[in-house]
């Protein structure tokens, strides 16, 4: 299996992304030409799943929509999109290891939201359910 680059800084980088921060309201938000905005007074878990989210919905090339089912849809792919770049197989065997499936250590020790560690076991599921 590939490895994947588990930080959000990198993804910037590479897309050429602009990141700035907004005051209240929604924890971020993607605009098209590449702009993203995250709420200022997030924590660095909260900013690194956010921030990887928003970038999930820049590659996929969403747009904001009043449709229910789409945005949806777009919501489902960039939550799973983050959670596969945030979490790698081998990070997470070897947190399993030291935490046991505790899911709050697990996500302590992956520095990434318990949401995010429920959505990477449900996509791994569903994978070795395919298989």
């Amino acid at each position: 299996m590939r490895a994947i680059t588990t930080d959000p800084n990198y993804w910037v980088i590479k897309h050429r992304l602009i990141v700035l921060t907004h005051e209240g309201g929604e924890k971020g938000r993607h605009y098209p030409g590449g702009l993203i905005t995250l709420r200022s007074d997030l924590n660095y878990v909260n900013r690194r799943c956010t921030l990887m989210h928003e970038i999930g919905h820049h590659i996929h090339g969403d747009t904001p929509t009043t449709d229910s089912c789409r945005s949806s849809r777009q919501e489902r792919r960039a939550h799973e999109w983050a959670a596969q770049h945030l979490i790698s197989e081998d990070a997470y065997r070897d947190a399993e290891t030291i935490h046991g499936p505790h899911i709050g250590a697990l996500a302590a020790e992956l520095e990434v939201t318990t949401k995010y560690i429920e959505l990477w076991r449900e996509m791994h599921a569903r994978i070795a359910n395919y298989l």
